[in-house]
């Protein structure tokens, strides 16, 4: 077993689960979900990045994302933390959907986490 196991995945791959039925009864994108999906998790990966989390570069010198996977070493210790105690919590809030996210309940928590040091 690898200790530098699989965490996130490509947000493209990501957004393709979301579907709904049409009125036809065919399964096809739902395109308003995925966006609102997308954006939040570009968001999360900017803030990951912006706030030193990450120990791989998540965007480019044009700062759009590099779309990839990361596994346990991506992160670091407070990365790590942050997404194991709030970014599932985060992702099921309403702040994650609006445009632009509202990223306050990640930025509490790393201050928490960064302050219990």
């Amino acid at each position: 077993m690898s200790d530098n196991y699989f965490v996130w995945g490509p947000v493209v791959e990501f957004i393709k689960s979301y579907k709904m039925m049409d009125e036809k009864g065919d399964i096809v994108p739902d395109i308003e979900s995925q966006e609102i999906v997308r954006r939040s998790l570009i968001a999360l990966r900017r803030f990951y990045a912006d706030n030193g989390l990450l120990t791989v570069k998540a965007f480019d010198d044009e700062g759009c994302l590099i779309d990839r996977e990361y596994r346990l070493q991506d992160f670091t210790e407070d990365g790590t933390e942050l997404r194991k105690r709030k970014v599932p919590a985060w992702m099921n809030s309403k702040g994650s959907k609006k445009d632009p996210p509202d990223m306050k309940l990640l930025e509490k928590a790393l201050v928490e986490i960064r302050a219990g040091k």
